[in-house]
């Protein structure tokens, strides 16, 4: 019998291979031309072996040098400083999130360079371009530069905030922790997420008190002027791949993916690397099959591929991953929950755990492969108890649910807090066990 590992090795190999020399990706790309991207794509990354640090901190850490690395990750005493950059004012889907793109300042307000460099512009002003669907997107250039032939490319980040302030915010905008956790546990597990941090404050200059509700079209601001502070953020990072977006379009279908799954034109290998994503998005109850939260990309080019180029490695992934650690609304009434501990624990991951039929399948078959399954179990291995409560506290998962905070203070709960991050954790590990015990997953 081939072991977990020898299993997983295979898969990810095969998944790497399996028909990725049909994802062309040609200057001026159009939207019909992705679909065979998606078909050759996998949603499986090699598992990363991390420290407990290193789960803690994020990706981005570096264990060996971190100093050389701080600019990269934040923790709940960062404060984040930027330079605002208007951009979802000119989204034709902006979501409902509270957010901003801004580009990170150094503590002396020089603009960090994409590897940690520090670049000395100067004053700089906003440009705005449009991109090959249509919509304009921002870049720096110094001030000085009239011709706008130097562009300052600096590290970019994007901030989600609450409003009001924590503790008293909306619970709709319970993404500023719940995104942290479900980024941190899928890049654990190994698959494709982006960076996401819990941090302290950002500071962001050119910003007004809600940039996302106003609507914010542009920053005259100095570089050196005063910051408006948002307390407690999500401090975000792309995955580390490039984006394919033909005609500003990034974005893959569920509707797309599963019929590759059920009509054969997926490998086995990439249907057990698909239903693996779908358990381990199962864990965190994350149940929107909407095609505007996902995005395709490529983690690595063809060599020798120019005109046009070919991606060997095409992944899929949710790129929004706010809407969990909840439940889904209502059939009438209300919202999707997230970060609501009271309404978390009614899910599960499984709705027939004898048929190993999920619960929230996105769109796609209810009953999982047992290869998939077993995949799971082997990687999940990697985190217990200890470590998974460790996420939780570095998402602010003991700030978050003021609910749950509140039963266990008039509970009499020496230790709100801890208390709070125990029942989180609980949780997490019946669903951990859900996984392994469920029967008659398909062959």
């Amino acid at each position: 019998m081939m072991s977990r590992a020898v299993l997983a090795s295979f898969l990810l190999l095969a998944a790497r291979v399996a028909g990725a020399q049909d994802c062309v990706v040609p200057d001026g790309m159009k939207k019909a031309q992705k679909l065979p991207c998606v078909r050759a794509a996998t949603a499986l990354l090699e598992q990363p072996t991390l420290t407990l640090e290193q789960l803690v901190n994020g990706p981005g850490f570096n264990p060996q040098d971190p100093a050389s690395s701080r600019f990269a990750w934040f923790s709940a005493e960062d404060t984040a400083t930027c330079y605002f950059r208007p951009h979802y004012a000119f989204k034709g889907v902006k979501g409902q999130s509270l957010k901003f793109q801004c580009w990170q300042l150094t503590p002396t307000r020089a603009f960090y360079g994409r590897k940690g460099d520090s670049l000395e512009v100067g004053e700089v002003r906003i440009v705005l371009r449009k991109n090959s669907g249509g919509e304009n997107r921002a870049s720096i250039f110094p001030r000085a530069d009239a011709g706008n032939e130097k562009e300052v490319r600096a590290d970019r980040i994007k901030v989600k905030y609450l409003k009001p302030p924590h503790p008293g915010h909306n619970t709709r905008y319970n993404e500023v922790f719940t995104e942290t956790a479900a980024t941190r546990l899928l890049w654990a597990l190994g698959f494709p997420a982006d960076h996401s941090y819990t941090a302290g404050a950002a500071a962001c200059v050119g910003c007004t008190a809600d940039p996302f509700g106003d609507n914010l079209k542009d920053n005259t601001a100095s570089v050196k002027g005063s910051p408006v502070t948002f307390r407690i953020v999500a401090v975000q990072r792309d995955a580390p791949f490039d984006e394919i977006d033909p005609e500003g379009d990034e974005t893959w279908s569920w509707r797309d993916a599963n019929g590759f799954h059920r009509t054969g034109q997926w490998t086995r290998q990439q249907k057990v690397a698909f239903d693996a994503y779908r358990l381990a998005l199962a864990l965190l109850t994350y149940h929107n099959a909407n095609d505007v939260q996902n995005r395709l990309v490529c983690a690595e080019w063809k060599a020798g591929a120019t005109d046009p180029e070919i991606c060997a490695r095409p992944m899929i992934m949710v790129q929004d991953l706010g809407s969990t650690f909840g439940k889904p609304r209502s059939f009438i009434f209300g919202a999707h929950s997230r970060g609501n501990f009271k309404n978390w624990q009614t899910q599960s991951v499984f709705a027939k755990p004898d048929r190993c039929e999920l619960r929230h399948a996105l769109d796609g078959e209810k009953q999982v492969l047992q290869e998939a399954q077993a995949l799971m179990v082997a990687r999940l291995q990697r985190l217990d108890r200890d470590w998974v409560k460790a996420v939780f506290r570095a998402a602010g998962f003991h700030l978050m649910d003021q609910e749950q905070l509140s039963r266990l203070r008039g509970a009499g709960a020496a230790d709100v807090a801890e208390a709070a991050l125990d029942e989180w954790t609980d949780v997490f590990m019946r669903r951990v066990a859900e996984i392994g015990s469920a029967r008659n997953c398909r062959p």
